[in-house]
């Protein structure tokens, strides 16, 4: 417990970082006893995490493909870092949302929290700081600010509403009611952030550290005149915003932030009902569907005509009378005719399931070419190619170090089909 308490800089709650895939017993301060002390995981967690042993010493796990802060016990705290760089992790995760990034963008991003990294080597910790480092534009160039209608009654201003003036009178406070346009902070961009810093402030407190804690505070109270609303009614507005850059150009590093902002909303297991009944369960990117999305948002991108990708297109398995069905990833089109199945794994290597299943896809298609495409993170992307009769499966891995290099790999390889 002392060696978890000094790793973790003496929080009250102590906290392990993990690669994914990593063995507990990979870290140094585990060697020796890889286990956890604690008797049983929540049930909650489980999926998260693999067991791997238990013994009178507790429990010893490894970390699977959810990326993000997990809570083991009240006390022990697992954050769970991508394999790849960090830049390119944003740029996958950004771009399987569906959002236009650059990949020079998020390296700046990177290298504004490149120094804090190292104190606190896992991605939560990493991405808090970037934001408040980004949160400190708005103390130098301004707040967001949109036109609001307000009324009032107290206050002869502006324009005098004559229907809310009368049923004013008819209740006996006899008083005029006036309307004005005025600049206000309240818009769901504000709202985005103020709730980001609630949520972690609240229930993410204790791995913050106090000098962080002391931060998030400080920026909290930027947002007094921003109400904090009974729920996230506001994400819509703000996925919006971001995907059509409709901001001001004075103030475009609204969208850093706002980013930022969402990756902590969007991947919070809360439930919440009001800021006094939340309930938080982890934080986790689970980067198989991440993955899945990203490899299907680059096809759709990078194939022009004559291909075409499409999604989940459901099927029957042996006939138009099963009750079983197939669903592919994604089925690649040329000519308006099925070319290639694709399935999308991110694992470390492919089972003899992964090739059974992409061989039935191919014949109920009645197509030949099937790819598997993976993660690896040899520093080059490289395929191998297996003949099954008449079919051919092409196993592409799909080089993480370089996400960019592999997308123009991803697409040569399938134009050559």
């Amino acid at each position: 417990m002392k060696e978890l308490k000094k790793y973790t800089g003496g929080d009250s709650s102590l906290r392990i970082d993990l690669k994914e895939w990593q063995d507990i017993g990979e870290l140094p301060e585990f060697r020796n006893n890889p286990f956890l002390p604690v008797r049983t995981i929540p049930p909650e967690v489980r999926k998260y995490i693999d067991i791997l042993d238990v013994s009178s010493n507790g429990v010893r796990i490894k970390a699977k493909n959810y990326v993000g802060i997990i809570p083991l016990s009240e006390e022990i705290m697992l954050t769970v870092s991508p394999k790849a760089p960090m830049e390119d992790f944003l740029y996958v995760l950004y771009k399987a949302q569906g959002r236009k990034v650059s990949i020079k963008e998020l390296r700046e991003m990177v290298r504004i929290g490149r120094k804090y990294a190292k104190e606190y080597p896992n991605i939560f910790h990493f991405l808090i700081y970037v934001l408040l480092v980004e949160l400190e534009k708005i103390r130098s160039f301004g707040f967001l600010k949109k036109s609001k209608f307000n009324i009032q009654s107290k206050v002869i201003k502006g324009k005098l509403l004559v229907k809310e003036s009368i049923k004013s009178w008819l209740k006996g406070n006899g008083s005029a009611v006036c309307g004005s346009f005025e600049m206000s902070k309240d818009n769901s961009e504000n709202r985005a952030i103020k709730f980001t810093l609630w949520t972690l402030l609240s229930l993410y407190s204790p791995s913050l550290g106090k000098e962080i804690r002391n931060n998030f505070f400080e920026k909290y109270r930027w947002f007094e005149d921003v109400p904090l609303g009974k729920g996230i009614d506001f994400v819509d507005d703000v996925e919006e915003v971001i995907t059509y850059r409709t901001l001001p150009s004075s103030r475009s590093y609204y969208y850093d932030i706002l980013n930022l902002c969402m990756f902590f909303i969007t991947h919070s297991t809360l439930e919440y009902k009001s800021p006094k009944e939340v309930k938080v369960k982890s934080f986790v990117v689970d980067m198989n569907k991440v993955f899945e999305e990203y490899i299907y948002n680059v096809l759709r991108e990078k194939l022009n005509n004559p291909y075409e990708v499409k999604r989940h297109q459901k099927r029957t398995l042996f006939d138009n009378t099963s009750k079983y069905e197939i669903e592919p990833d994604y089925l690649i089109l040329k000519n308006n005719k099925i070319k290639i199945i694709v399935d999308a794994k991110y694992k470390n290597e492919p089972t003899t399931d992964d090739f059974y299943q992409v061989l039935v896809y191919a014949d109920r298609y009645n197509v030949t070419e099937t790819m598997l495409v993976y993660p690896s993170w040899t520093g080059e992307t490289y395929t191998e190619s297996f003949a099954f009769k008449e079919k051919r499966v092409t196993v592409f891995y799909y080089d993480m170090l370089n996400v960019e290099k592999s997308e123009r790999d991803l697409i040569a390889t399938v134009m050559e089909k």
